[in-house]
């Protein structure tokens, strides 16, 4: 398998240290900043299109108001009766009086109400706003009358298709007395000024605001995609005119007109887009100087490694006179040395491996005779087992035959650190029944399992055994009189409890020392509590804990805690 080369992982992770963070920071920006263009665009929709449906309501209430005016005014009602032309003090007398009543000049906007017409048939009308004298015309206002003739509403406006700049209020006029038609009232508005787009499109270029009735007529100049996406409510994006757009929508009620506003989708995350071309450009810079300087630094590296890995090759082969010379680096200096000490050692090395072949081979011939010792000393005790049977000496036999148990226990399970508490109790009865012996009748000793399920538990080898021995050794020999040794064994609360206590003559547990020094000995001649201990610690940990409680005079008891081994888990060469 072909490995890849150290320019390649230097090019792969400046890309990697160059690429992450603009990854990381793109994707950043394009959720958070992005959902907060979309949040600013929607609150300035609604911002807009609220401002936009209040003024428009508030226009459209003066406007009813003042037909209603127009309606019962006297001298209004006496022109629309009359059969002549009124005159021009007749004219400005109606719109002052409309002014007065309803303080148009400060609630309209001439650019947006282009005209106030009372027309009493096709060819007669009068105009009660100023500006409809230079912007209304009568064949504007005819047209309207005939395309209108039978509308009456209050509530709605139309657009004639001839002149689709403007929408129009239309009404009867009735003679209050006998609500005969005597007319009909024609309100011209500007749909510029009306839907006034100024504000949004100067923000959001390309936005569409569009009127439109609520029965479905299109009162601006949009096309019907609009129109079609208008019915698919407000609050959410739509597609129209082969582009997405966010759509708001608000009726301004009491009239039966709806205001739509659609803002393209490209104009809101405009800045973002922009923003993120910008950044990709520098993040593209950076990363071409980073994997030139890369590449640079990987070049001034590799050379000395180059050289070192030839001296490498020249060993490799066998010229334990390559040496590697002065390097530029700190770091190379150092492997340079550490591969001219490894040159210095090898041919010491070369001849510690012969002498240690040799020693190997020594051991090898003393293994063979130390398997072969065993055997003789079963042997030999088996045969002065076989006289003392004929020579009547039971006793002795037995002696010897606890003997010979222990010695081949401990010889069966020497490459085992941890052996079934069966077993390690059966080593501490072929000693106790030793040391009885010895004793006579003033030692005696118990052993007490609380549940014979947990013989099958494994614990360290010599365990008990070396606890036994101290109680007899160290605690009743030198007591006149001899005494006992007791041997407790129980399980709570998942960990095996062993406990050894004796009546000897007790010690100072106060001044223990269970650590063993460097050469294996404890600093106070307890060295088989240490053993124990470390052991418990390496097999055990934290788990593992050995107790002691004793005084001058009032025996000892040594408690070991480990947990349950119910699978031998521990067992292992300990060779």
């Amino acid at each position: 398998m072909k490995k890849p080369s150290l320019m390649m992982l230097a090019a792969l992770l400046c890309c990697i240290l160059v690429l992450f963070p603009v990854v990381c920071s793109i994707l950043y920006f394009s959720t958070s900043v992005a959902n907060r263009l979309e949040a600013d665009a929607q609150g300035t929709a609604s911002f807009y299109i609220d401002n936009l449906a209040e003024k428009a309501s508030s226009t459209l209430d003066t406007l009813r108001g003042s037909v209603y005016y127009l309606m019962s005014d006297s001298r209004t009602r006496r022109i629309m009766h009359s059969a002549d032309e009124p005159t021009h003090t007749e004219r400005l007398s109606v719109e002052e009086s409309l002014n007065r009543a309803f303080f148009l000049g400060n609630q309209l906007d001439q650019s947006t109400v282009t005209g106030i017409y009372l027309v009493k048939d096709n060819q007669r009308y009068l105009s009660v706003l100023r500006s409809g004298i230079y912007l209304g015309t009568s064949t504007r206002v005819a047209h309207v009358y005939n395309a209108f003739r039978e509308v009456n509403s209050a509530r709605e406006l139309y657009v004639d298709p001839a002149y689709p700049d403007y929408c129009y209020l239309i009404v009867d006029y009735f003679d209050l007395d006998t609500l005969a038609p005597l007319g009909k009232i024609i309100i011209e508005l500007s749909i510029a000024g009306l839907a006034d787009t100024s504000y949004l499109t100067a923000i959001y270029p390309e936005s569409v605001v569009m009127l439109r009735a609520t029965d479905g007529r299109i009162l601006s100049g949009q096309d019907a995609a609009f129109a079609e996406a208008a019915l698919a409510g407000g609050g959410r994006y739509v597609n129209a005119a082969g582009e997405e757009y966010y759509h708001i929508s608000r009726q301004l009620s009491p009239s039966r007109v709806l205001i739509d506003v659609f803002v393209p989708r490209s104009a809101i995350f405009a800045t973002s887009h922009e923003a993120i071309k910008i950044y990709l450009f520098f993040a593209s810079a950076v990363l071409l100087l980073t994997l030139a300087a890369g590449a640079a630094a990987v070049y001034l590296l590799s050379k000395p490694l180059r050289h070192m890995l030839e001296k490498v090759n020249r060993l490799a082969a066998g010229d334990l006179t390559a040496r590697v010379g002065a390097t530029p680096y700190w770091e190379t200096e150092r492997m340079g040395r550490a591969l001219n000490e490894m040159a210095d050692h090898l041919e010491d090395l070369f001849g510690e491996v012969y002498e240690q072949g040799v020693l190997l081979r020594d051991a090898e011939f003393k293994l063979l005779e130390s398997q072969i010792r065993p055997h003789f000393i079963f042997n030999v005790l088996e045969l002065i087992n076989i006289r003392c049977l004929e020579a009547g000496q039971n006793e002795i036999c037995h002696m010897v035959s606890n003997l010979a148990q222990l010695l081949r226990a401990n010889i069966t399970h020497r490459h085992e650190q941890a052996i079934p508490l069966r077993e390690e109790l059966r080593y501490v009865r072929y000693y106790l029944e030793l040391q009885k012996e010895r004793f006579a009748d003033s030692l005696s000793y118990s052993i007490d399992l609380e549940d014979p399920s947990i013989l099958d538990y494994y614990l360290p080898k010599l365990t008990i055994q070396p606890l036994v021995e101290n109680s007899i050794v160290h605690g009743l020999e030198p007591k006149r009189g001899g005494g006992s040794v007791y041997v407790g064994i129980w399980e709570d609360e998942d960990a095996l409890y062993i406990r050894v206590s004796d009546d000897g003559v007790g010690f100072d547990a106060s001044g223990v020392d269970l650590e063993i020094s460097a050469e294996g000995e404890s600093r106070h001649n307890h060295i088989a509590l240490a053993n124990i201990v470390r052991r418990l610690q390496l097999l055990y940990g934290e788990r593992g804990e050995l107790k002691i409680v004793s005084a001058p005079g009032k025996g000892a008891e040594i408690t070991v805690i480990l947990p349950p081994d119910s699978g031998g888990q521990r067992r292992g060469s300990d060779a």
